[in-house]
């Protein structure tokens, strides 16, 4: 029996979760706000005082980061309300780290300290949280002027909201749906058939993952002070996320982000980061071939056992195909012998020969065994040297991985054996909705979409028929002809 419900994709569609004010929660939430020179604060904290979520469950930490002068807690709050400092300015994201460290909720729900939520937001979110531990709930903004909850006091708020009242009734001024956002969820069915894209609308100011899920991914990146929600999102769906929109967690957005009021250079600014951190997004990496922070992916070769001519033929043919965003991890025995000896009769000479053609190449890993769970999108895994895929081989197996959605693709390769290209994503949702390891490729089938196909339809070629990599010097190398 699985420990929990199995989600194909992101169709979060056969989870019923309970109306709003008929069930009994049990899980524990830390809201998590962080703050720099919080001008709406009281606000934001007079509505959390008024949730439905029950009040020994509720814990809000706020983390002041640095501001000038610092941050006080306001009369009205929340009755568990910590406040806390981080050591160093850095940013939001590291803002946030400081309070999921210094917290201890089951669920960690991120609100923004301009974002002022309805009485029952919280309990929205964790409504999804108490049916699956993978869940990545998205909430709900309205965009309205800054001051346009100015003429009321944090008291009269509080009222307002405990009452069950929209905080939209008392806003004066426009308000301002998230338009993007409601474009993408019309054309996904809320984000059901959006698939592994789904993660792209991990944005805005209120969101909530459980702590298990958050421990799991790589977290949040300290070092960005922009694009953080994203690049979170993206490792969350790597640690096996399914990403759930949800219209009642709702809030409202006290003046306009970043994005909205400096799109061009918040764009520009993420631009390079999102290329370095979050390969999801192709298009920032195919102008010019380079090594990203995280590879889009990664073939797994066995190297012990095999010739060093025959590991260097695999090897040369990934970096050399056309697919250059690609790691190649080597799994042997690398250390150094014991004992000295004549090196042309070292039993590990294939091992040394290897090392020293790929110890200084950044996109080859020499490892003993490789990691549980790849830090690339896609992992494959080829059983020895025997075959390969070679040209635009991986590129194009992958590519159709993208759009159907696979999880899985098995290849029988020509004398016999199977190499397996595997989504990080549809991995880590197995493990975590497995039983145990006998169940794994259940749950993998359960997570996304898998399928068979011979190594002739998936370009993988026999070592003995593979074309020779060819070294192409010069302006040819990056796709440009000379002038006759």
């Amino acid at each position: 029996m699985s420990r929990q419900p199995r989600l194909s994709a992101n169709d979060w569609r056969p989870l019923a979760p309970p109306r709003l004010g008929d069930w009994e929660p049990r899980l524990s939430v830390t809201v998590v706000i962080p703050a720099y020179r919080p001008h709406r604060l009281p606000l934001v904290l007079a509505a959390l005082a008024a949730q439905s979520y029950p009040d020994h469950l509720l814990e809000v930490v706020v983390v002041d980061d640095h501001s000038d002068p610092p941050v006080e807690l306001p009369e009205v709050r929340p009755a568990n309300t910590r406040l806390l400092t981080t050591e160093h300015r850095w940013s939001k994201s590291n803002t946030c780290r400081t309070g999921i460290e210094r917290s201890d909720g089951d669920v960690l729900h991120f609100l923004d300290s301009d974002m002022v939520p309805d009485h029952r937001e919280v309990e929205a979110h964790l409504r999804w949280h108490h049916l699956i531990d993978y869940a990545a709930v998205l909430g709900f903004r309205t965009f309205v002027a800054e001051d346009a909850l100015d003429h009321v006091t944090p008291a009269a708020l509080r009222d307002h909201v405990a009452g069950g009242a929209d905080v939209r009734a008392l806003v004066t001024g426009d308000q301002v749906p998230q338009e993007w956002t409601e474009r993408i969820l019309a054309e996904t069915d809320d984000l059901a058939s959006a698939g592994p894209r789904a993660m792209r609308l991990h944005v805005g100011a209120s969101t909530s993952v459980t702590r298990a899920l958050a421990s799991s991914s790589a977290g949040l990146p300290p070092e960005l002070d922009l694009g953080e929600d994203i690049v979170f999102g993206y490792r969350l769906r790597e640690a096996g996320a399914v990403f759930v929109p949800d219209r009642a967690a709702a809030s409202v957005h006290l003046g306009e982000s970043s994005v909205m009021s400096r799109t061009a250079q918040v764009n520009r600014f993420n631009h390079p980061h999102f290329a370095q951190l979050v390969p999801e997004f192709r298009g920032h990496r195919r102008a010019v071939p380079r090594s990203y922070a995280v590879p889009y992916a990664e073939v797994v070769l066995p190297a012990d056992g095999a010739t060093a001519e025959e590991v260097c033929a695999v090897v040369d043919a990934q970096l050399a195909s056309t697919l250059p965003d690609v790691v190649v991890t080597l799994v042997g025995s690398w250390d150094d012998p014991e004992t000295r000896g004549p090196v042309l009769d070292d039993p590990r000479l294939e091992q040394r020969l290897v090392r020293a053609t790929y110890e200084h190449e950044p996109r080859v890993r020499l490892v003993a065994e490789p990691a549980q769970r790849s830090d690339a999108t896609f992992r494959i895994s080829l059983p020895d040297a025997t075959a390969y895929p070679v040209g635009k081989a991986l590129a194009q197996l992958l590519r159709r991985m993208e759009l159907e959605h696979l999880g899985c693709v098995d290849v029988d390769l020509p004398h016999g054996g199977t190499a397996r290209a595997l989504r990080t994503a549809a991995h880590a949702r197995a493990l975590r909705t497995g039983a145990g390891p006998e169940e794994y490729d259940e749950a993998l089938a359960a997570s996304y979409p898998t399928t068979r196909m011979p190594a002739a339809d998936a370009g993988f070629v026999a070592a003995a028929d593979a074309p020779p990599v060819k070294q192409v010097r010069g302006l040819v190398a990056w796709g440009v002809t000379k002038a006759e």
